[in-house]
């Protein structure tokens, strides 16, 4: 399996948050809180698996949890709608991704203004 392509400084940027490590490094988790939703992003880069939770406070369970299996890339746009992540399905690309092209298909997050999630497809 390739690894994950992601760069841990591009998420720093648009998450505003470092992440937390896990044990010997085989995991990074950044949580982003706004308001009373809180955001928890963590990625298992060796094993190209990605989860994101949103809580809403006082509740006790996360509202959405969202798995996404051997991701091959994550990405950050910035351009006229804003920035934001994509997050790439698994068997999107044939081969390896390179980490710079388009993601024809995933989940998008948006940090700013507010937190977001959607799923997307270029068609």
């Amino acid at each position: 399996m390739p690894p994950l392509i992601w760069d841990p400084f591009d998420l720093f940027n648009v998450l505003g948050v470092a992440p937390s490590e896990g044990e010997s490094g085989i995991s990074h988790q950044y949580i982003v809180e706004q308001g009373a939703v809180r955001l928890q992003l963590t990625i298992w880069q060796f094993d190209c698996d990605v989860e994101v939770q949103l809580w809403a406070a006082p509740l006790p369970n996360p509202i959405v949890r969202y798995s996404m299996l051997d991701c091959p890339g994550i990405r950050v746009v910035n351009d006229k709608r804003g920035r934001f992540l994509e997050f790439a399905a698994s068997n999107t690309f044939s081969g390896r991704y390179d980490g710079y092209s388009v993601i024809p298909y995933g989940l998008r997050l948006w940090i700013d203004p507010q937190i977001f999630l959607e799923p997307f497809t270029y068609s």
